[in-house]
């Protein structure tokens, strides 16, 4: 009896932390956008399927906008923290936000929210653990390009799915993203803070575009990101992910612009270094090996990708969700706010370089 009790002490404790009030569940999601865009001008919702249902963000459909940008939240679905920045940028779009204008005048775009609206509903029922989608495939590793049963034998598992393009959420993707054929995609995650351009499959950096790029990403880390690595996936973690969102759209689709932006990690602070490295010291304390603050930093940043499977693979649910999301509303709105932005920028940024390449 004692050791029952004691178990259900453990399970009670691990399962503690309930769904925040000021997250939004799936249903909401669709709902607010809904309500928020019914006086918004050039703002359109359509939904792209019925099953898993799936709903995608227009602004300035069919205008003939110099730009077009595809924007991608919620991959994987413990990440709660990426559709509600989905959510908190249409609000922006339709609220008359100045900062906003350029966007509204230069680009045609298209949003997909949520697009693992299923297992983001388990999770908000307390498996703050879940990545995959409704079928156990992950996401974000069964595209096309350079897709792949295999994996980097330093990853302890990944869940590609049976064949490239087998779910239909990233059949989804792949048939928007190829009728409406973007100069700019966006893929949008969290479990460490990162800037990424291509390759993830592989850790050669690509030659087209990357100094365009990298540009973009530089500006975004000095104002947004102190703490960001930054750079071509695969060269700056270390790990080889097949079957990704973003080298899809920059190798099979020829997008331009491709990136995949990490917003959040646990206990790291997007503003400066210093918070960063004081986190680190706890954890350093016990290591025989003395290595620096700033190769601390990028271990803990490298191991804790969302192209990292292997980070929750120990930890409760509970810390599944601080690890991913914030757990305060005032941290919840700073980085709502802050990546809002951080896109805005790119957006922006993205456009000029267009405008100035089309005139010389």
């Amino acid at each position: 009896m004692n050791n029952f009790i004691l178990l259900v002490m453990i399970f009670l404790n691990v399962h503690s932390l309930e769904f925040p009030q000021f997250y939004h569940r799936s249903t909401d999601i669709y709902i607010e956008i809904a309500q928020t865009i019914e006086k918004c001008d050039g703002v359109e919702l359509e939904m792209v399927r019925d099953y898993p249902k799936l709903s995608m963000v227009t602004l300035n459909k069919n205008q003939n906008k110099p730009n077009k940008g595809f924007l991608l939240f919620g991959e994987h679905a413990r990440e709660l923290i990426s559709p509600e920045t989905g959510l908190h940028f249409v609000k922006k779009l339709c609220n008359q936000n100045e900062d906003m204008k350029s966007i509204k005048d230069n680009y045609e775009l298209q949003m997909i929210v949520n697009l693992n609206p299923l297992s983001r509903e388990k999770v908000e029922s307390g498996d703050f653990c879940k990545r995959e989608n409704e079928n156990g495939v992950d996401l974000n590793r069964n595209y096309k390009s350079h897709w792949s049963k295999d994996h980097d034998p330093e990853m302890v598992r990944t869940a590609p799915g049976p064949f490239a393009f087998s779910e239909a959420e990233t059949q989804t993707v792949r048939d928007e993203l190829k009728k409406f054929s973007p100069h700019v995609f966006f893929s949008i995650h969290s479990g460490t803070l990162a800037l990424f351009t291509p390759y993830a499959y592989s850790k050669e950096q690509p030659s087209e575009n990357i100094s365009n790029m990298m540009q973009i990403l530089t500006e975004v880390k000095e104002k947004h990101c102190e703490t960001c690595k930054m750079g071509s996936c695969g060269h700056e973690i270390g790990y080889l992910s097949p079957g990704t969102s973003m080298d899809y759209a920059y190798d099979d689709l020829k997008i331009p612009y491709s990136f995949t932006f990490e917003i959040y990690h646990g206990g790291l602070d997007v503003r400066t270094k210093k918070h960063a490295l004081k986190f680190l010291e706890v954890q350093s304390s016990h290591n025989k090996h003395r290595i620096t603050d700033e190769e601390k930093l990028d271990q803990l940043l490298r191991d804790h990708s969302c192209f990292a499977t292997t980070s929750t693979k120990e930890m409760p649910p509970d810390e599944c969700f601080k690890y991913f999301n914030p757990e305060e509303k005032d941290q919840y709105d700073f980085y709502v706010e802050n990546w809002t932005q951080a896109i805005t920028l790119s957006l922006n940024r993205v456009a000029e370089q267009r405008q100035t390449q089309q005139q010389s």
